[in-house]
């Protein structure tokens, strides 16, 4: 029959018949030889997780049920008892995943903040066997010099992951920055509309194949469904984001020029302390804004509460902005003192702009500040 599709089709099948003992015996040993078994590889999985592969730049990615599973299932993939991670992370759950459960496998993690680079560089110098690295940081937007970091791990033959959730492809491409397994929470800017949980790994196919062994294993294998979504994101990936980079843009500048405004946090602003970082190492700024206020946690929250075209929400990168209170959801599972250190207070607001005209936003966090100004 002539004419393909252009758009993948879902697979639901869990498993796949052979004519024959020897192509199922070649599919076992291969991957490439076709498909088996859905908790291994499925068609409609297969066609996003080789997009995304190319769009960036890498030989192979692996796909997820969740950014998380992707996070841990990479990292485990490439340590062993013994061996000692180095890393700039504050999304709450992975800095769980980094000082609480690897440690109980008999990994070591020592977790620097954006501000201790230069230890870190002397941690790599010494000898790591994972660099784990994120930036954006979440939530306070801190730039960091992947390159350099990348540069220095490598020479003493570490591993690089880098969660590159915040920037999304069409922002940062983290192969040309030196590193080897780019994360992506697929949750947000990849699939881009609130209606999917997947992640994915990044990478060359050797360190691919050890990704893919483990998810085999442990069973965190995207749903087909989910990643016709993400395959269906990532067709208007680059659109969303320029939007969302001018719209958050415009965001910053207006919050940095009101009352009760203590703070802004965002790397397009000349005052971010990395501002000139991001400007050279980035394509775009990003569709996030953090913001502090002059309140304390009641008068945040009673912030929040006014909120109405930006939805109180956990979550980002999608077509509606959502805004959170830090400490409440994202960051609830770090201790006082974790986030004393990352400089996460009660006041802290993390906005993810949406595609909403921009007049709607201002005119709703306008309400919204008036009403704890008075």
């Amino acid at each position: 029959m002539n004419g393909e599709p252009i758009v993948p089709p879902i697979v639901h099948s869990a498993t796949y018949r052979f004519e024959r003992s020897a192509d199922l015996i070649d599919a076992v040993g291969d991957r490439s030889s076709g498909y088996i078994y859905s908790r291994w590889d499925n068609p409609t999985v297969r066609a996003v997780e080789r997009r995304l592969a190319a769009l960036e730049t890498y030989e192979e990615s692996v796909a997820f049920a969740s950014g998380m599973a992707a996070i841990t299932t990479a990292t485990l993939s490439h340590v062993r008892p013994g061996d000692h991670v180095a890393a700039i992370a504050t999304y709450g759950e992975t800095v769980r995943f980094l000082t609480d459960f690897l440690p109980k496998i008999g990994v070591q993690t020592t977790l620097f903040s954006a501000d201790e680079a230069d230890a870190c560089q002397e941690l790599l110098r010494r000898g790591v066997t994972v660099l784990y690295l994120e930036s954006p940081m979440n939530p306070l937007l801190r730039i960091l010099d992947v390159k350099a970091l990348a540069a220095t791990a490598h020479k003493r033959g570490a591993t690089v992951l880098l969660d590159a959730t915040f920037a999304s492809p069409a922002n940062l491409r983290p192969r040309a920055l030196g590193v080897d397994i780019t994360l992506h929470s697929a949750t947000k800017f990849l699939g881009g509309h609130h209606d999917v949980t997947a992640g994915f790994a990044c990478c060359d196919a050797t360190p691919a194949h050890r990704v893919w062994m483990l998810r085999r294993m442990l069973g965190g294998i995207l749903d087909p469904t989910q990643a016709y979504l993400i395959w269906r994101g990532l067709q208007t990936l680059d659109l969303r984001v320029k939007r969302q980079n001018e719209s958050a843009g415009q965001v910053a500048r207006w919050l940095a020029e009101q009352p009760g405004i203590l703070a802004v946090h965002y790397p397009g602003l000349p005052g971010h302390p990395d501002y000139a970082l991001a400007s050279r190492q980035m394509a775009g700024f990003g569709g996030i804004v953090s913001f502090e206020l002059n309140a304390d946690f009641n008068g945040t929250a009673r912030f929040m509460d006014r909120l109405s075209t930006i939805k109180l929400a956990t979550s980002l990168g999608g077509v509606t902005s959502l805004a959170n209170q830090s400490v409440t959801n994202t960051h609830a599972s770090m201790t006082e003192e974790e986030r004393e250190k990352a400089a996460i207070s009660d006041s802290l607001v993390r906005l993810s702009v949406g595609l909403e005209p921009i007049d709607d936003l201002l005119a709703d966090l306008g309400q919204a500040l008036d009403a704890l100004l008075t």
